[in-house]
């Protein structure tokens, strides 16, 4: 047999052409053989070239695969080698779906690059499981210090309840493989068109011809896809040797190469390595020392020219790979929710905020509906129409928690809490809690009703019956005779309404409808005093029954924590109206009570914060002009129902007389050092007393310092340290340390 004209004319150029490479000049001479071959086949005009058999490409998967192939599919545009068809599988089916759809090589690296993929791109997550550490203590999340146990319970078809355990908090490592997942479908569904080049899908089932984006996302190794490419077929292989095909074949495993992984996976591997046979060109490295990404692209990219001499004798002429199309993300998903149940729907639609785009929205969904109780699963996953079907998992949950709180304050006090969570056309939680200690006990039922009215709305019901007092030693160092209590006792009843007006504003409505009882301590003896303005203490016991209704406003950026937060600020203002009957048929003036605060938190590095507040406060009624209440010829009284100014974290633990009254304006200033839970704090606040009361043993110009030690763990929290509190007159006396206050805290709680 004789070649034809047209070929032996392409062979003769061929030839022609590389014997020249060897007498032009030197810096032609480095030129490598690859790109002699290629400069020939450019020299040989289209119309001469000899009718060549069909390419087809076929793209595997394996550890890092998507980078080597990335380098393969450059390589292959760069020179120009046409691909007539596209078989792949795994991770290849993702890279080859999208390279067929016409989307260019550097979108597709985009994609790779996006913080959704790229930890998971080229790696087996088909097994993964669970973040929760079994080993970890259950410590409550928030609230008071505690082990907590959380429940969740499911019925069946045929009436059956079941229980299961219930992680406290969400599951980050399953919500961003569920994030994932939809990245990949969502890179798929935003292409438009259909196959520029004719794509096959290889599966555990066979051969997929132009398949749909479900079943390549199918393909993929991730989690709950028991059909992976990486399980089998792994590689992308012709079933037979084809001769009227070319069959590169790209296989991002080197030849010498210590597979790593699981041992089913190395036994896999192993084996369908060892059947490599001639069933095509393989694109293939010979090792890989550095499998970095950008190593891996170049190691493919690499691979691909030292075959151009093997591949460009086969192909069918040369491609210019210039028609693309952009890759723009989904600017907005439209949620869908049919597969809830309508008892559940509008609790859970609640949770997607219409104001978020892009992929923020889903990530933001995700993240806020997994941190609360009732919801224990969320699946997100990607339509054809650009819909966005969400699924989740709603369940009756009960937590149980018991731990303690205290400190040499009120003493050591144990904690037990119950709750219950449930949705039914809205989120119910009633939680039963109570405590008892050395010196005080409590009950304190909690019913909250959320999404009610519409996901902006809470309302909630509470009930306190408490009986408090300070420890005896705390007592005798710290409070004057004049300030004492044998006990206080409480029966409350509290009603509130929230109104979320955006992230972050609200307004809340409160009530508190209340009686308490109080009895003096022995060991205060009543004083007589005949200055008017001097206030004494006449009987030992009181019944009071407070009434009060409040407005809240709040503007919170950041953290909810007005001592210990590390950035953002906040603003906080509230009136309200409060009635106070005693005794029989005795009933103190309707006054008002104002206060406004603000903060802002900075940290400067990430070890360190510093807090800056500023608050007002008065309470008053008008009787011709502004005058603050009295209600009580009781010093002990007076004192009680005065507002208690917050000047550092541990002000609020008991109520200290220089920092009790009817009107004051503050400035403070708290900062620490912190890494890991622990951290050095040191809080210092100016108070100005507008009152400026006969009872005060300081002047109205009031300075309190605090440094304390702390350390939080969730829920259980430490804070221990100094306090003292001096006026313009005293201010020297700082530096007296035998006469600061220590004190020991252990849980964040405020019930005085």
């Amino acid at each position: 047999m004789f070649p034809t004209p047209h070929g032996w004319l392409k062979k003769t150029l061929l030839w022609a052409v590389a014997i020249a490479a060897v007498y032009v000049a030197p810096a032609q001479a480095a030129h490598s053989a690859d790109e002699t071959l290629l400069s020939a086949m450019q020299l040989v005009p289209d119309s001469l070239q000899a009718k060549k058999t069909k390419s087809v490409l076929y793209i595997g998967g394996g550890d890092r695969s998507p980078w080597f192939h990335l380098g393969a599919l450059y390589a292959l545009e760069e020179y120009k080698i046409p691909v007539d068809s596209i078989v792949a599988t795994s991770w290849g089916a993702w890279m080859g779906a999208l390279w067929s759809l016409g989307v260019s090589i550097d979108d597709i690296q985009r994609l790779m690059m996006d913080p959704h993929v790229a930890d998971y791109l080229g790696v087996n997550e088909i097994d993964a499981k669970t973040e929760h550490d079994a080993f970890r203590l259950p410590v409550s999340v928030d609230g008071l210090p505690s082990l907590r146990q959380r429940f969740s319970f499911y019925a069946d078809s045929a009436g059956n309840v079941y229980r299961s355990m219930h992680a406290l908090v969400p599951d980050t490592a399953s919500i961003e493989r569920s994030l994932s997942r939809l990245r990949f479908e969502e890179s798929l569904y935003r292409q438009r068109g259909s196959y520029r080049i004719p794509f096959t899908l290889q599966t555990c089932d066979g051969v997929i011809e132009n398949p749909s984006y479900a079943d390549i996302v199918n393909s993929l190794p991730l989690a709950g896809n028991d059909k992976s490419g990486e399980l089998c077929p792994y590689l992308a292989l012709p079933l037979s040797k084809n001769q009227q095909e070319a069959s590169l074949i790209v296989v991002a495993d080197p030849i010498r190469y210590e597979l790593g992984g699981k041992p089913e996976m190395k036994t896999l591997k192993k084996n369908m390595l060892s059947k490599l046979s001639d069933q095509g060109i393989f694109v293939r490295a010979h090792s890989i020392r550095d499998t970095s990404r950008k190593s891996m692209i170049q190691a493919g990219f690499s691979a691909v020219e030292s075959r151009l001499r093997e591949i460009i004798p086969v192909v069918d002429g040369r491609r210019e790979y210039t028609s693309k199309q952009t890759s723009d993300p989904w600017f907005e998903f439209n949620p869908v929710f049919d597969s809830l149940s309508a008892e559940h729907h509008s609790s859970v639609l609640s949770y997607w905020n219409p104001d978020d785009t892009g992929f923020v929205a889903p990530r933001n969904f995700a993240y806020a509906i997994s941190a609360k109780a009732p919801y224990d699963t969320v699946s997100l996953s990607m339509q054809p129409d650009g819909g966005l079907l969400i699924d989740v998992g709603v369940h009756p949950t009960i937590d149980v928690a018991a731990g303690g709180f205290g400190s040499n304050v009120i003493g050591a006090n144990a904690y037990g809490e119950l709750t219950l969570s449930y949705v039914n056309q809205m989120e119910i939680t009633f939680r039963l809690a109570g405590f008892y200690g050395m010196s005080s006990y409590g009950f304190r039922p909690r019913l909250e009703l959320s999404n009610l009215i519409s996901r902006r709305w809470k309302f909630g019901f509470g009930y306190d019956m408490m009986k408090l007092r300070y420890l005896k030693t705390f007592e005798n160092d710290y409070i004057p005779n004049e300030n004492r209590f044998a006990y206080e006792k409480r029966n409350d009843l509290f009603l509130s309404a929230k109104y979320a007006i955006d992230k972050m504003q609200s307004v809340e409505v409160k009530f508190l409808f209340g009686s308490r009882d109080f009895e003096l301590n022995p060991s205060a003896i009543p004083e007589v005093d005949f200055f008017d303005d001097y206030i004494v203490n006449t009987s030992s016991k009181y019944e009071t029954s407070p009434v009060t209704q409040s407005v809240h406003y709040s503007l919170l950026n950041g953290e909810d924590d007005p001592w210990f937060a590390s950035k953002g600020y906040a603003a906080n203002a509230s009136v309200g109206l409060n009635l106070i009957g005693y005794g029989f048929h005795q009933r103190g003036p309707i006054y008002g009570i104002y206060t406004l605060d603000g903060r802002l938190t900075y940290s400067p590095t990430r070890n360190t914060t510093v807090t800056m507040g500023t608050a007002l406060g008065f309470d008053a009624y008008r009787d011709g002009h502004f005058m603050y209440p009295r209600n009580f010829d009781n010093t002990a009284m007076e004192d009680r129902y005065r507002l208690h100014v917050a000047a550092t974290p541990w002000s609020g633990d008991w109520l200290d007389p220089e920092l009790s009254t009817h009107g004051y304006a503050m400035i403070r200033l708290n900062g620490g050092v912190h890494r890991n839970g622990f951290g050095a704090w040191l809080s210092f606040a100016y108070v100005h007393d507008f009152e400026d009361k006969s009872t005060a043993r300081l002047n109205s110009n009031k300075f309190v310092f605090e440094p304390a030690l702390r350390y939080k763990y969730r829920s259980f929290t430490v804070y221990a340290g100094l306090n003292r509190v001096v006026d313009t007159e005293t201010f020297g006396d700082l530096n007296d340390f035998k006469n600061y206050r220590y004190f020991i805290r252990i849980g964040d709680y405020s019930l005085f």
